[in-house]
């Protein structure tokens, strides 16, 4: 304290010292602020509960889990530089050849259903977990953008035994899985044969995402605050980091997560016929319990996935020689059916797409599955 003191005594003599101790304990202090908040080293690589769960079950074990391994028939986990990726393939090998891509909070068991009467029409079916959800490891210090995942569709269709390239294939996405799909039809035009389009992200208006969003999902704010604050609102918690505004611009209703998590019939729309207790609630907390990379491969998609105005990307669907089939969800709160209609037609043209709207919110490729069978079987002219 008498350092101090006798430092202030003199003012004018000590004042390049007064200055350069106050700027000092300054950055001192900023540094040590930018500490606490920073967020840990990434790990590159996060596995999946392939690794982390399964070896520590017994095979009944196993089949009691909110996600069986072996739900879906032609289960194979296929090793790539950017983790190992879990895919099923099941159908007849001669019949047309299916890639079936689903949404942001889910593992394919959304999607499980729809393949399964897809099958019955005679097409050979390819579903995958995306990076970070099921079965599928989470690269944790790469963007998960459309060229990672365009990866992951590459790697996952050449590991089969049966050829997918020659005469292209068919693809379908839903919700995230939708506006990736798009991207991967853009980037890839002579491989995919035809493109179907359920309550497909990509197109969603600004209007939906407030500040306190955008803020939450900026280089601003922390990984590990921000992935803190998500598990809670995926959990249902108090803590709730809205991700995009329900309802219309002009009609605005409650604030929920992307893809209508939290939403009672949502949740307990069941994911495997038969098996009431496979939920989409239950999938989503299944991933919150046993894989770590789930939380951070979620909010990694938000900011970096194709969810938010990509009329650049969308525009050049009008460049194919065939039309896209594009469904939504007569009541769904986010992906909002005459927002995307407006949307679609003006970017991509009304002559190049077939448009449905199902009476149902966004879960209807789960509890409508007999519609959208249908319709798809008379785009294709099964």
């Amino acid at each position: 304290m008498s350092a101090l003191t006798q430092l202030f005594k003199d003012p004018p003599r000590n004042l390049p010292l007064i200055i350069g101790t106050s700027v000092a304990s300054t950055l001192a202090v900023i540094t040590l602020a930018k500490l606490a908040l920073q967020s840990p080293p990434k790990p590159k690589l996060i596995p999946s509960p392939r690794e982390t769960l399964l070896p520590t079950l017994t095979k009944a074990e196993q089949d009691l889990l909110s996600y069986p391994p072996d739900i879906f028939p032609g289960a194979r986990d296929v090793t790539s530089p950017y983790g190992t990726i879990r895919v099923y393939e099941w159908g007849p090998e001669e019949g047309r050849k299916v890639l079936l891509l689903h949404g942001i909070s889910t593992p394919c068991l959304s999607l499980g259903q729809l393949a399964h009467a897809l099958v019955k029409l005679g097409c050979r079916v390819l579903l995958l977990d995306l990076f970070g959800r099921g079965y599928s490891d989470s690269p944790a210090d790469l963007p998960l953008d459309s060229r990672l995942y365009s990866t992951e569709i590459l790697i996952a269709i050449t590991s089969s035994s049966v050829a997918w390239t020659p005469g292209g294939f068919s693809v379908i996405g839903y919700s995230l899985g939708g506006g990736i799909a798009v991207d991967f039809t853009v980037g890839f035009p002579a491989m995919v044969k035809s493109l179907v389009l359920l309550a497909p992200a990509g197109l969603i208006r600004p209007s939906h995402f407030d500040s306190i969003s955008r803020f939450m999902y900026s280089n601003n704010v922390p990984d590990w605050l921000l992935e803190w604050a998500v598990s809670r609102r995926l959990r249902g918690g108090p803590i709730r980091p809205q991700v995009a505004k329900t309802g219309d611009e002009k009609h605005p209703t409650t604030r929920a997560e992307i893809k209508g998590n939290r939403d009672p019939e949502y949740e307990a729309a069941v994911l495997v016929e038969g098996r009431p207790h496979l939920t989409i609630a239950e999938s989503v907390t299944w991933q919150l319990d046993h894989h770590k990379g789930f939380v951070k491969s979620f909010c990694n998609s938000i900011k970096h996935s194709s969810i938010e105005r990509r009329e650049e990307t969308w525009r050049k669907l009008r460049e194919r020689d065939d039309q896209v089939l594009i469904m939504a969800g007569k009541t769904d709160p986010v992906i909002v059916a005459d927002e995307l209609r407006e949307d679609v037609f003006e970017v991509v043209g009304k002559e190049n797409l077939r448009w449905r709207v199902v009476d149902s919110a966004h879960e209807f490729p789960i509890t409508k599955v007999q519609e959208v069978v249908e319709e798809i079987k008379s785009f294709w002219k099964l």
